[in-house]
């Protein structure tokens, strides 16, 4: 079973539609129900909006992990047109970090961000393998200890 129908499974158990999930969400109608009708994989930010929305874990339903190298950069991306590939890059990148990364920096505050730039360089620096291992440790840790009030504050960021 792919992610598609992963996630339409979890849209009726929670007794909502793709109508009210995309404007909880603030991802399209047509690209949920694009998803859902090809049962293809999930975008791993929108995963995440679905899964703070539905009260899931994320892997639930997103079987790609962006950290697992099985995930493909034209998964990560919308497809563009041919001849427009490359041409938005930039400004997607600008767009995600603006929306996403900036606001969940800001959750950390300033005297963090030593320590926050060191893990990235590091988490870079690891092959596949070593990647993976520390997204499966954090995922167990986050079963046991997840602070709440910081859960919280993540899912306040608009579009999480």
């Amino acid at each position: 079973m792919g992610d598609g129908k992963k996630l339409k499974e979890y849209l009726d158990e929670k007794g909502t539609n793709v109508r009210k999930i995309s404007k909880a969400t603030g991802i399209s109608a047509t690209t949920l129900y694009s998803i859902i009708q090809k049962d293809s994989n999930i975008r791993f930010d929108f995963a995440l909006r679905l899964a703070n929305e539905l009260g899931i874990d994320v892997n639930e339903i997103c079987s790609a992990s962006p950290f697992s190298g099985t995930i493909k950069e034209e998964e990560i991306y919308p497809t563009l047109p041919d001849g427009l590939n490359g041409a938005l890059d930039g400004s997607r990148v600008k767009t995600y970090l603006k929306n996403s990364m900036f606001p969940l920096m800001y959750l950390f505050g300033k005297n963090s961000m030593p320590d926050v730039d060191n893990l990235l360089t590091s988490f870079y620096q690891l092959d596949d393998e070593a990647r993976k291992e520390v997204v499966d440790t954090i995922q167990l840790k986050l079963q046991y200890h997840r602070d709440p009030e910081r859960a919280e504050q993540i899912k306040q960021i608009k579009g999480w």
